[in-house]
């Protein structure tokens, strides 16, 4: 009998989880993307300007001009691939740490789905009306479990991690906007951490324009805070512009790219 509950309840849970699975698929596919809109193949040129200067300041490689991460992808097969134009030619270690920087405004550009940025978690419902928990199956990740939580109109507006020690709390705003065909854009995200009597936030903004009759990413505003999680104590802010230009779309340049077909 015992055995027979124990099968029901794993049956049951299995369940749970495909259906959380595809709330989850829904939501992503109301969220606009250059996937969606049917974008297959695009470059793109990523300048922030307070990096030319941090480096023009310390005089590492002479007087640099701009610095751009050219990025190129490709929908079919899905690549992606980011050059350093405007350092000295060498470096390879400082441009492969810059490279791993900017990876955090491209996930703006091209949105994993939600499903895929939990891969190695178990998702299930939660306690309460449109509330999901990601649980870690794999006993290694950094943090054990999320706590997913969207709005009456399906839109995610909470991502909560819960960490051994400490908290990450991320909110995005989405709005809809006349670009994007009825779908759900996202026009800011900020995240909290706090850890070990230290908070961390980073709030993002990001704007839009068009380029070649495509509504695309052309800005991010990104201003960080550092405090103590104490009251009276002074931040340290920071405040990032960084532009996205210069786009190719579905022109192959970015196939050329990944065939050595063209000057890099």
């Amino acid at each position: 009998m015992k055995s027979l509950i124990l099968a029901l309840f794993l049956i049951s849970l299995n369940a749970w989880s495909q259906d959380a699975a595809s709330y989850l698929n829904n939501f992503d596919s109301k969220i606009y993307s250059l996937k969606t809109k049917g974008v297959k193949d695009f470059v793109v040129d990523i300048v922030n300007s307070k990096l030319t200067k941090q480096m023009n300041d310390q005089m590492m490689f002479g007087t640099v001009n701009e610095v751009i991460f050219r990025t190129y992808w490709t929908a079919n097969p899905e690549r992606i691939a980011i050059e350093v134009i405007g350092l000295p030619e060498g470096f390879r270690e400082i441009k492969e740490e810059l490279k791993l920087a900017v990876f955090s405004v491209i996930e703006n550009l091209l949105p994993m789905p939600t499903v895929q940025r939990f891969v190695g978690y178990k998702i299930a419902s939660g306690t309460k009306l449109k509330e999901f928990l990601a649980l870690d199956s794999t006993g290694i990740a950094s943090i054990p479990s999320f706590t997913l939580r969207f709005d009456s109109q399906d839109r995610l507006i909470e991502v909560e991690g819960h960490k051994s020690v400490g908290s990450m709390i991320t909110t995005p705003k989405y709005e809809k906007d006349a670009f994007a065909a009825g779908k759900w854009v996202l026009k800011s995200i900020s995240t909290t951490t706090s850890e070990n009597g230290q908070l961390l936030i980073l709030n993002k903004e990001l704007k839009y324009g068009a380029s070649q009759g495509i509504s695309v990413l052309t800005e991010g505003v990104m201003k960080t805070e550092q405090k103590l999680a104490v009251r009276g104590d002074k931040a340290l802010k920071l405040e990032e512009n960084i532009k996205f230009k210069n786009y190719k779309i579905n022109e192959g340049e970015a196939l050329k790219y990944f065939l050595g077909d063209t000057d890099k």
